[in-house]
């Protein structure tokens, strides 16, 4: 038992030893550890130069970022000198921002929503969200102010209200439009036998926006266009509608078809406003801004592509003058090239317009009962101004075609 107890006595102090020793070594290799961590160049100093490394690293990589982002954005519209082709800090923005009809125009980008801004006599002029203002648009009412699509379909912006009108300011004074049908005493059969009541939708966004758009030109067939050649009978009466200058004229198409794509362009287009096939309020409206700039429109044309005019034009998509009519010729030419007055072109000239009026006279067939205005170029008593209204059954004829107009949401 004594062997016993002297062995378990020599085991235990032997252990107790062991681990005062093994304590020791612990703290030492624990400072040692501790020193290289913390130390200059130690593990934790190590680390936190990496995060930084890091840190700086990002920072340098999104500023070369930024740098080439302003870079584009700086010269994406440079012309080919280099010059930059923007309105300074207005580069910036993606939607125009300007407050007068030259501001947008230098600004060259659409606006994001409806926005009123001025012409150069301080009269509203409502522009539709995603449309800019055309280079070769003017900057007075009176002269057209014109929108464009992304696309480069345009319209004039014409005042007006029913009622006691829109006052605008013009270089002569100041001049009343009213949105109404006129009878200027220029029709087959009596100016009673033409009628047409006022759509809510159109007497409402006029009153609400103090105007509306007629297109700058009248209809053109895309297809027909791209392809370089005039439209012929049998020719799809469903073609995209254009509104540019230079297009093939969109003839051969029935009165149903001309209302269903003028009233269908708003939403292949994606606009927000609303595209009409044009009315005999927005036609005579369109008249009376004309008017301003030339009273003896609505009574005789100056010009246009008749029988008995003399014409210089171009041929389909293209800008340089290339052609000539002489009098006594009748030949039919690419829209935007007669009766040019405010910016508004064809209305009399190059092909009559259809619009919704509505012809009734009992001694006629009831099929006879589509009204269209404007003079054109295929007989020798073709010599009707833009105010003319004249009749017949709507079906797909060589002389006629459609204008659309675009009205703002209320």
């Amino acid at each position: 038992m004594k062997n016993v107890r002297k062995i378990l006595g020599k085991e235990t102090g032997i252990t107790l030893i062991a681990l005062a020793i093994t304590i020791v070594v612990m703290m030492i290799l624990a400072g040692v550890a501790i020193g290289l961590a913390i130390g200059d160049g130690g593990i934790l100093s190590g680390t936190r130069e990496a995060v930084d490394m890091w840190n700086n690293a990002a920072e340098q990589e999104q500023e070369g970022a930024q740098g080439i982002t302003d870079y584009i954005n700086d010269h994406l519209n440079d012309d080919d000198n280099g010059n930059g082709g923007g309105s300074g800090d207005n580069n910036e923005n993606e939607w125009n921002t300007g407050t007068t009809v030259e501001e947008a125009k230098n600004q060259d980008k659409p606006f994001e929503e409806d926005t009123t801004i001025k012409d150069d006599l301080d009269n509203g002029v409502r522009i539709p969200g995603g449309f800019e203002i055309a280079d070769d648009s003017g900057t007075k009412v009176e002269d057209g102010i014109v929108i464009e699509d992304s696309e480069g379909n345009q319209f004039v912006w014409i005042p007006a209200k029913t009622g006691s009108g829109v006052t605008i300011n013009t270089r002569s004074g100041v001049k009343t439009i009213v949105y109404t049908r006129t009878n200027f005493n220029k029709q087959s059969g009596s100016y009673s036998e033409y009628s047409e009541a006022l759509s809510s939708e159109e007497e409402k966004s006029v009153n609400a926006n103090g105007g509306y758009y007629i297109g700058r030109y009248e209809a053109g067939d895309k297809v027909s266009t791209d392809a370089g050649r005039m439209r012929v009978s049998g020719d799809s009466q469903t073609n995209e509608v254009s509104i540019k200058k230079a297009q093939a004229p969109y003839n051969y198409i029935s009165f149903t078809n001309m209302k269903y794509l003028a009233e269908g362009m708003d939403t292949a287009r994606g606009y927000t406003a609303t595209t009409r096939l044009a009315s005999s309020y927005a036609w005579d409206t369109a008249l009376s801004l004309i008017q301003i700039k030339n009273p003896s429109y609505t009574t005789t044309s100056a010009q246009g592509n008749y029988k008995d005019r003399a014409l210089s034009y171009a041929n389909i998509g293209e800008s340089e003058i290339s052609n000539s009519k002489n009098i006594g010729q009748s030949v039919l030419v690419p829209t935007g090239q007669t009766t040019a007055v405010s910016n508004i072109y064809d209305m009399g000239g190059n092909l009559v317009e259809y619009t919704s009026e509505i012809h009734k006279n009992s001694t006629q067939s009831t099929d006879y009962r589509y009204c269209f205005r404007g003079g054109y170029n295929e007989s020798n008593s073709s010599t009707e101004p833009a105010s003319y209204r004249m009749y017949d059954a709507g079906v797909p004829l060589y002389y006629g075609t459609f204008r659309v107009t675009l009205f703002l949401k209320n």
